[in-house]
């Protein structure tokens, strides 16, 4: 599995707080059949943030030989979590956003009680600059879960969605889990990262994950939210069309 959104950076936003969590994260991950991470960072989608890209990539830099060091069969790519705030469209048609694994593709968050108008407008914003603009975790957003056709609407305009490890077991409530367990069976979700945010809570181990799809979702489509989809995701490719008929 590669898991695109993962908090592993180093003492860079409210994931990991130092390299030794860092590299507790990065075993818990691998032992768990994890092969590959994008460290996404939260990262807000304004001018005075990118002040911080040179940290960014000196923390990420860090990690790498961390991980090489200790000897984990774990590849990282290098990635953010973008909060999309007014400002974000200007930047966006600078090209000035980070990007996962340096692709086209932006991991592109909210805030959970945005508007469905300004959360689209966002992402054709996103766009309309070039990038393919990938919603993390569209469960938790208040405007989804009062209107699951705002997921099938953004599936339709291509864009990607990446539903939370812990919104699919349960973690963030019912009406999250009821949410993902609606595009999941609609067939609209593209992967499932895990979001992780340190090794004892919000955990990128994916065991539990696993199990819980076993029976619920049909092994191709496991294949493609969890393997297929983002390995082609890191490396630029296109994503695959989930089959609507597998997530029932």
């Amino acid at each position: 599995m590669v898991d695109i959104h993962c908090h592993i950076l180093p003492g860079f936003d409210d994931g990991s707080p130092d390299i030794d969590e860092s590299l507790a994260m990065a075993r818990m991950a691998a032992s768990s059949g994890v092969t590959a991470i994008v460290a996404t960072p939260h990262f807000p989608g304004e001018a005075a943030s990118l002040q911080r890209l040179d940290a960014l990539v000196g923390k990420y830099g860090q990690l790498v030989r961390a991980v090489e060091q200790a000897g984990l069969p774990l590849k990282l790519y290098p990635g953010a979590e973008i909060l999309c705030l007014p400002e974000t469209p200007r930047l966006a048609a600078r090209q000035a956003l980070p990007t996962i694994g340096n692709t086209s593709y932006l991991l592109a968050e909210f805030y959970f009680n945005e508007s469905a108008g300004y959360m689209s407008q966002m992402l054709d914003a996103l766009a309309e600059a070039g990038y393919h603009p990938v919603v993390a975790h569209p469960e938790r957003y208040r405007a989804v879960q009062l209107d699951p056709g705002l997921a099938e609407q953004w599936f339709l305009q291509g864009y990607i969605l990446q539903l939370n490890k812990g919104s699919v077991l349960g973690a963030f409530g019912a009406r999250v889990q009821q949410t993902a367990t609606r595009i999941l069976d609609g067939g609209y979700a593209h992967l499932i990262a895990s979001d992780a945010h340190g090794s004892v809570r919000r955990t990128p181990h994916i065991g539990a994950l696993r199990q819980w799809m076993e029976g619920r979702v049909e092994p191709a489509y496991a294949q493609v939210l969890l393997e297929r989809n983002p390995a082609r995701l890191v490396e630029g490719r296109p994503m695959v069309p989930p089959d609507a008929s597998a997530g029932r």
